[in-house]
């Protein structure tokens, strides 16, 4: 078992990482010098953690009706206007929110920002009277953030950076009276003054705004008072404070006039968290691998050749019945890949996360089809779905097979988890290494990576799955390679995968690989999925 590990080197979080190349496999005749093995080197660098796979949404909360002046609502409604307009692209949306002594969701979902810019009209002619209560605003924006966060994709929200936006005029008077302190907290409720109580009160919820990070494993959530006044008011101001010291926040105080700057310089960038290596992937899509013996998948379904032959099946098309399911998620599933099964609530052309499984292949399978690595293993669901692991339990602890190496890494060395098969591990499990070289300019982590003794075999010509009269040569193999990262302190925190697809490599046994010779890994030609 030793001498398997001094040839395999298993990727594991960046901290342990060497700038070595020891550990690869000895390439006495076995490895990438072999005919049917391919190997692959190249630069590739950690995605920034931005654009539409980070997105941004935040909750304007802005105080109206009775004592706020009209040129606050006048230069608020400007600055909104103004601001939205600068964020076209998908990456950020916006909710909106008026309160005086309740909150009124003006608009209650996340919008894009011409959505948002109907909406400001709307508050504009916002009216009412009574006590200022800043904490109706913080409530309505919590129930806000949790049901975007209840009804999102689980991988989207921990990606997520929340942020609520408070335009306070007056101090919150939650506490000075009884019709609208309905549910205080007990510990606020015994302080001597009203102001006291607000000021504590305006903590604890401000408190369980940002505990939903915990709740829903979010991103980030924070919360930005913005004090506009006239005249400066203390207990005002002391109110302002503590929510910001609860948000996360420094507060910001400013004249009516000054509004639009301030709202303007507010960072509303994308979450900003290093994200780290997690895993490097390879894989051989018309390879599979069982009990030790190399087979050709020649659609890349998950199944091989010959059973496809035995079963009545056409080895030439990944799904023979037309129903939009590969054939070996049909037969994995307990489905007839020979009868049209029609799943409902899905759709067969929809692939949102990128993992190249369709939308009704996740739904057979029980996965997220917003989200590439389901149980957050660091393995991408198809590389799961088309092997012999459960993209929805982590297995990086499990060894089905008691071989001595876990169900994770004989995926990453693209050998059977079922099957105790150590010499073929030996003899054909994929090697890498990682060195890491000079960061991005803007601080990202790069690697030059090698990838080696990756099989490859004589697949059959067949007619492209998604352009009708296409036809893929005999001998094409699709070599996958997965970049997923996540963040440094969440082993199981849902991060994102990059993919980077070669499908010009050939093989057949008379020549052998074609091109020959090593293949080049091209940083540029990853693609961001989620």
């Amino acid at each position: 078992m030793r001498s398997l590990f001094r040839l395999i080197w298993l990727l594991v979080p960046l901290q342990l990482l060497s700038c070595s190349d020891a550990g690869l496999y000895a390439l006495d005749g076995r490895g990438p010098s072999g005919k049917d093995r391919a190997d692959y080197s190249g630069e590739v660098c950690i995605p920034l953690a931005g654009g539409d796979a980070f997105p941004v949404k935040v909750v304007f909360a802005l105080a109206g009706g009775e004592g706020v002046p009209s040129e606050v609502v006048g230069y608020a409604t400007d600055a909104l206007g103004t601001l939205s307009s600068r964020f076209s692209g998908p990456f950020i949306t916006f909710s909106l929110i008026a309160f005086h002594t309740v909150a009124t969701g003006i608009q209650g979902s996340f919008v894009d920002a011409a959505t948002f810019q109907s909406a400001l009209a709307r508050y504009a002619s916002y009216q009412e009277t009574g006590p200022m209560s800043i904490r109706s605003a913080l409530r309505l924006s919590k129930s806000i953030l949790a049901g975007d966060m209840q009804t999102s994709c689980r991988g989207a929200v921990g990606r997520t950076r929340y942020m609520v936006v408070l335009v306070i005029t007056n101090a919150d008077l939650s506490c000075a009276r009884d019709d609208i302190n309905v549910g205080i907290d007990a510990n606020c409720a015994k302080l001597a003054s009203s102001e006291s109580c607000s000021q504590c009160e305006l903590t604890v919820v401000t408190g369980e705004v940002k505990n939903l990070v915990q709740q829903f494993n979010a991103g980030e959530v924070v919360v930005q008072p913005v004090y506009v006044r006239s005249v400066p008011d203390e207990a005002t101001r002391n109110h302002v404070a503590a929510i910001a010291n609860a948000g996360g926040t420094k507060p910001i105080e400013t004249d009516p006039e000054g509004l639009r700057d301030v709202l303007a310089n507010i960072n509303y960038s994308s979450l900003q968290t290093q994200l780290i290596l997690k895993r490097f992937v390879a894989f051989n899509r018309n390879v599979q691998v069982r009990n030790g013996e190399i087979l050709t998948d020649s659609d890349g379904d998950g199944l091989p050749d010959k059973d496809e032959e035995g079963l009545g099946l056409d080895p030439r098309q990944a799904d023979t019945d037309g129903d939009g399911l590969m054939d070996g998620i049909e037969l994995r599933m307990g489905l007839d890949p020979l009868t049209v099964n029609i799943i409902n609530g899905c759709n067969v052309s929809l692939d949102d996360d990128g993992d190249r499984l369709n939308t009704c292949e996740e739904r057979v399978l029980g996965t997220n089809p917003c989200m590439g690595d389901t149980d957050a293993d660091g393995l991408p669901d198809l590389v799961e779905a088309l092997g012999h692991t459960n993209p929805l339990v982590p297995e990086d602890l499990l060894d089905t097979d008691r071989d001595g190496v876990s169900n994770i890494d004989e995926a990453i060395v693209h050998s059977d988890p079922l099957s105790a098969d150590i010499a073929f591990q030996a003899e054909r499990g994929y090697g890498y290494s990682l060195e890491l070289t000079e960061p991005t300019p803007d601080g990202r982590a790069c690697y030059k990576v090698r990838a080696e003794n990756i099989t490859v075999v004589p697949t059959l010509e067949h007619p492209h799955p998604l352009f009708p009269g296409v036809t893929i040569p005999a001998g094409q193999n699709d070599i996958y390679f997965y970049m997923q990262v996540g963040r440094d302190n969440d082993p199981r925190g849902a991060g994102v995968g990059s993919l980077y697809v070669d499908d010009q490599l050939r093989y057949s046994e008379d020549k052998g690989k074609q091109p020959a010779g090593a293949r080049s890994l091209d940083p540029n030609a990853f693609i961001l999925g989620t």
